[in-house]
């Protein structure tokens, strides 16, 4: 059989039209469907309610406390892991000996699944019987590592131990791709070697740069199992996310109806955002 050429698009663009509509279009249209209800677990759907989900979870302090906290967790583990990226794809971007079995190394974290990643790092961190807290007994060093104060500085690290590896991957194939002759033109005009990576190699790499950001700052927002695993939300709701806050709505409150108005708000707030990386990406 022979298609003209407006046939074979839409032939060759089916399969990804289906998956699109039964993995994204019907899940959120669903989720609407259902923060326009009153839906509680166990009992099923009750009645048409508007907004009044919407209007629950926007008088709902312990939401908002949850999208700062996960607005400060996205922000400043964006921009630590895009730093460390850059400066370790630098690194690896010159020749020396032992270059790819470090590299290896380097790209371990990003293996380890994060619920996994969260398990481990309860128990290398318990306050009674951890390896660390035993180790920082012997220099007399009593610390509680999940108390409030130190809790979310915590957190950041952990993330960034896992996802630096991410960002350098990214921002290294970037590097590996700016020509040559640059470094030699910027080296034959005097240039340093940090005044050609800032002023030259850093403009040609910035949409490599816009790209790391975009998929780990979206990533970074949607956290959940690490964060989850270790302090279950706690203490109190300090490193409560929005993921978390959904979660608990849903399946520990019941109330399906504000767990699904809520994720729809964050959706929203996601969406948003890509209006600006795409007008950025196609300078």
């Amino acid at each position: 059989m022979v298609y003209s050429d407006k046939a074979a698009k839409w032939v060759l663009s089916f399969p990804l039209l289906l998956f699109w509509v039964v993995m994204v279009v019907f899940p959120a249209g669903y989720a609407i469907y259902l923060s326009l209800h009153d839906v509680s677990m166990g009992q099923g759907m009750s009645s048409f309610s508007g907004f009044g989900n919407y209007l629950e979870i926007l008088r709902d302090a312990d939401f908002w406390h949850s999208i700062g906290f996960t607005l400060e967790f996205a922000l400043i583990t964006t921009v630590l892991e895009l730093v460390f990226g850059f400066l370790l794809a630098l690194l690896f971007n010159r020749s020396f000996p032992g270059k790819r079995p470090l590299l290896s190394m380097v790209l371990l974290p990003i293996m380890v699944a994060p619920s996994l990643m969260g398990i481990m790092f309860r128990l290398i961190l318990n306050e009674n019987n951890g390896v660390a807290t035993y180790f920082l007994s012997l220099l007399h060093i009593q610390v509680n590592l999940f108390d409030p104060d130190l809790v979310v500085p915590l957190m950041i690290v952990l993330d960034i131990m896992q996802w630096v590896p991410f960002t350098f991957l990214i921002i290294y194939s970037g590097l590996q791709g700016v020509d040559p002759g640059l470094y030699e033109a910027a080296s034959v005009d005097g240039a340093s070697y940090w005044r050609t990576v800032l002023q030259i190699i850093l403009p040609v790499i910035a949409p490599i740069f816009f790209i790391a950001a975009f998929l780990r700052g979206i990533d970074a927002f949607r956290t959940f199992d690490v964060i989850y695993v270790l302090t279950n939300g706690g203490p109190g709701n300090v490193t409560k996310t929005a993921s978390i806050y959904i979660y608990e709505a849903a399946f520990k409150s019941g109330q399906i109806g504000q767990a699904a108005s809520a994720s729809v708000i964050v959706a929203v707030f996601l969406l948003l955002l890509i209006p600006f990386f795409v007008k950025r990406l196609s300078k």
